[in-house]
């Protein structure tokens, strides 16, 4: 398992970008997708010189992409859990069961002691940036 730092030339979401980033008039179950990128709470990160940073954790042929380091914390303080909560529980408030990120991570992800690895290397690229 391992966490590169990569930059794009266009901006990506990621599956965790629409319930992090949320937008500020957001009416239940609504998504943002017609929202400025820029009125987003907390906004999109800005490009950089060298584009749009994107973080990659790579497991066993599986990628995980994380476009802002409230993607990351959101994805650590849900894995840390020692049981992980339904994606039914998690997209409630969306009305987004099957499309939750949760429900789309791959099973290589899931056992707690692949979660805590996971968790070691997300903690220590906040810890770098903090």
């Amino acid at each position: 398992m391992r966490l590169k730092n990569k930059h794009r030339k266009k901006r990506v979401l990621s599956p965790l970008t629409p319930y992090v980033h949320l937008a500020p008039d957001e009416e239940e179950g609504e998504f943002w997708s017609d929202t400025p990128h820029d009125q987003l709470t907390p906004p999109l990160p800005p490009p950089t010189a060298e584009g749009f940073k994107v973080w990659v954790l790579e497991h066993r042929g599986r990628d995980i992409h994380f476009i802002s380091l409230q993607e990351v914390q959101h994805a650590v303080d849900v894995l840390v859990t020692k049981i992980l909560p339904s994606p039914r529980e998690l997209g409630k408030r969306y009305k987004a069961v099957n499309s939750h990120w949760m429900s789309r991570l791959h099973t290589s992800f899931k056992p707690r002691k692949v979660r805590q690895e996971m968790i070691s290397l997300l903690q220590s690229e906040l810890d770098k940036i903090a």
